[in-house]
């Protein structure tokens, strides 16, 4: 098997979408598309199935891809463990997750975690696209698919509800049932090929005829800028009581028996890091807060 080709062929099907694989490879869609073929033809085996929104993966692409997963796995903790000793020396704590996450949530524990651990110097890298651990010790976000390597704890559930500011039910009325979602201005994270906030399209097909989707008044993908919207009183927006932002506005929950999707966290780190003091104790700080400050 050519190695050079299956480390192409894991950046395209984690990319799931030929355009985005080759700018993170550094070549032409075209070229990409080329090579994949050539693969496939090496492979003896369809690997992709494509469609307008990108590529799935078929059963043998599948499998060839959770084999690649273990050796890019393995290649990453062999470099990981091999500067190692400089990582431990100079305390760095490297996190990587959401904006939202990052700018909001997380900063609400950061300033304790810190104050009780002064020797730990943190770094935080946001992302929308590609949350791995390539670039980072320690990912704080939704479960991470096909990576039987990486240790995921349940850190927080993010409940979903519908959510509008008095502003907006004074101007419009309040919907008395979802069906009448219909006739609302409906606000819209954008969705992602690969959405690391979790399912946002609920609102979109809540109560809506079957086989219809409803066209977002206004879709945005910034979660930070969907809540702004919503407490500006622009629309109804899908949104989680737990986010500060909202915790901290005086928007209402117009179903507060209706139970939606749930958007979970994970605490998520390489299987040959978990004695690694600082991954622990941040971990199980976070955890203790976490259940200790959770609203009911």
């Amino acid at each position: 098997m050519d190695l050079a080709k299956l480390k192409i062929f894991y950046t395209v099907a984690q990319c799931g979408n030929l355009t985005k694989a080759a700018e993170v490879l550094g070549t032409s869609q075209s070229s990409l598309s080329r090579s994949m073929q050539n693969f496939e033809y090496q492979m003896k085996a369809k690997l992709f199935e494509r469609h307008p929104r990108g590529l799935n993966l078929t059963y043998e692409g599948e499998k060839l891809f959770q084999h690649a997963s273990k050796l890019m796995q393995k290649n990453e903790d062999f470099l990981k463990s091999f500067y190692m000793k400089e990582t431990v020396t100079k305390n760095d704590l490297k996190i990587i997750t959401t904006p939202h996450v990052g700018a909001s949530w997380l900063m609400s524990y950061l300033k304790e975690y810190m104050s009780l651990y002064p020797e730990v110097n943190i770094k935080i890298l946001c992302k929308t696209e590609n949350l791995d651990l390539q670039e980072a010790d320690v990912a704080i976000c939704t479960y991470i698919p096909h990576h039987p390597n990486l240790i995921q704890h349940p850190l927080k559930a993010f409940p979903m509800g519908l959510w509008a500011s008095p502003q907006y039910i004074e101007k419009y009325r309040r919907p008395r049932t979802i069906e009448e979602l219909d006739d609302h201005k409906i606000l819209a994270y954008t969705q992602n090929l690969t959405d690391p906030y979790g399912n946002f399209s609920w609102i979109l097909t809540l109560g809506a005829k079957p086989h219809q989707i409803r066209k977002p008044y206004l879709e945005i993908n910034s979660l930070e800028g969907l809540i702004n919207a919503t407490i500006e009183g622009i629309g109804i927006a899908q949104l989680s009581k737990e986010w500060v932002l909202v915790q901290k506005s005086n928007l209402i929950n117009l179903f507060p028996n209706l139970i939606g999707p749930v958007v979970e966290l994970h605490y998520i780190y390489k299987e040959h890091m978990k004695d690694i003091k600082m991954i622990k104790t941040f971990r199980d700080f976070l955890l203790q807060r976490v259940n200790s400050l959770s609203l009911p």
